[in-house]
Order: structure tokens, then C-alpha cells, then sequence
């Protein structure tokens, strides 16, 4: 099984702006159109953004939703050898179709925790644009997804078991476990009681990989 993060998505009340901040501070571009906008309609100057290897969703927030992001993806080789291996192994776990409207999804799915993923598959008849295409290389880029979990261990078997990520030896906060596609890294990190923020089970934070910290704070300041 080959699987790739390719996908994250993002809701938001204020499109535009951070549209325009991904796009100067890290060099993301639009890949995709017919993004929904705050109306519900498929607006053709709304689309996702990549940074070449990750195509970022940045979704309008509707009532009841959380801003911040809601979801991630892995493009495999075969969604339907991934499903199998998520019936075989985790039957109580839900997964259901995606939208058909959307560029990247075909199915998705949640992990031991909760958290909400996509799988995709290139051919899929609603992959199209960037997507579909190959990406490219560029200094600034998504290298980290953390997520946080009561019991790591769990969420991390589950991604080795279902989709093959691998665990990678690095010094981190204790308890936690990194694994990743080859690529990009997926930390899973321990909830705890030592700060409100780190209760909750779920997406914590991504991080990039920049040629340089100090020119890209200079960036944020202006």
C-alpha cells in the first residue's frame, strides 16, 4: 500500500485573507477552482492552494463548525484495498463516500481518536486539476501534521496497519510518535492535563519547513 498526505483541509470565515497570507508567506498556489464560497454556491476564483506536494482546502466556515482545520487526506494506490484493511481490522470505525463535487476525495474516513481523514486515488473520476497533475518542488513547504491522542500507540498502529506509514526515531515531547509517508511527517502527540489545549483529541497544529526562519518572521511582520 502507497500512501501519501496530500490533502488538508481548513474551515474559515476570511477566505481571502488567508488565501493571501499561505500565498506571501509560503509560496502556496491555487491548483483547483469552483471552491464553495459563504453563499453555497461554486465560485470560480475560489480554489484550493498547494505548496506543491499538500493541496490545502480552505473551506468557508458554515454555522456550527469550528474554524481551524477539520480534516487530511492520503492519496493511495488502491482506495479499495484501503477500505478492506479498515473493515478487517477496525470494523467499529465509520467511513462513508465523500461528496462527488469534491476535487480530491473519494472516501472518508476516521481513525482510533476521531480524527477525520480522506483517501484518494489518482484516476478517480472526481479527481481533477491540481490534483490530478504532478506537483513541484519550492523552498517553503507543509513537512508536519500533528495530531493529539489519549493513546498514541493506537493512532499510530493504525496508520502503520492501514495505510504502511513508517515510525521515525526524533527527539519530541515525551510520549509522542512520529511517522511519516517518506515525506511529510505525521506526529501524534499525548493528551494531557498540564494545559487546557491539550485535552482535546484531535488536530494540534502543521508546520513547514522554510529556508529561513528569521527571513520568514520578517515576512510576517510586514
Amino acid at each position: 500500500m502507497i500512501a501519501k498526505i496530500r490533502h488538508l483541509a481548513t474551515h474559515t470565515e476570511r477566505y481571502d485573507t488567508e488565501f493571501k497570507f499561505y500565498q506571501t508567506i509560503f509560496g502556496m498556489k491555487q491548483i483547483t477552482t469552483g471552491l464553495v464560497d459563504d453563499t453555497g454556491k461554486s465560485n470560480p476564483d475560489r480554489g484550493h492552494i498547494s505548496d506543491g506536494v499538500i493541496g490545502m482546502a480552505l473551506l468557508a466556515k458554515r454555522a456550527g463548525s469550528s474554524q481551524g482545520i477539520d480534516h487530511f487526506g492520503f492519496e493511495v494506490d488502491d482506495v479499495k484495498e484501503a477500505v478492506e484493511r479498515l473493515n478487517r481490522y477496525y470494523p467499529d470505525l465509520l467511513h462513508t463516500r465523500a461528496l462527488t463535487y469534491v476535487p480530491f476525495a473519494g472516501v472518508r474516513a476516521q481513525d482510533p481518536a476521531g480524527t477525520q481523514f480522506d483517501l484518494s486515488q489518482k484516476g478517480q473520476d472526481n479527481v481533477r486539476e491540481g490534483y490530478a497533475a504532478d506537483g513541484w518542488d519550492q523552498p517553503c513547504w507543509l513537512n508536519h501534521i500533528a495530531l493529539r491522542a489519549r493513546k498514541p500507540e493506537e493512532v499510530a498502529e493504525f496508520y502503520t496497519k492501514v495505510l504502511e506509514l513508517k515510525g521515525v526515531e526524533e527527539a519530541g515531547e515525551e510520549g509522542s510518535i512520529t511517522l511519516t509517508d517518506g515525506k511529510v511527517r505525521l506526529i501524534i502527540r499525548r493528551c494531557h492535563n498540564g494545559y487546557y489545549r491539550s485535552l482535546r483529541q484531535g488536530f494540534d497544529h502543521v508546520g513547514f519547513k522554510v529556508d529561513s526562519v528569521a527571513q520568514t518572521k520578517r515576512g510576517l511582520d510586514q
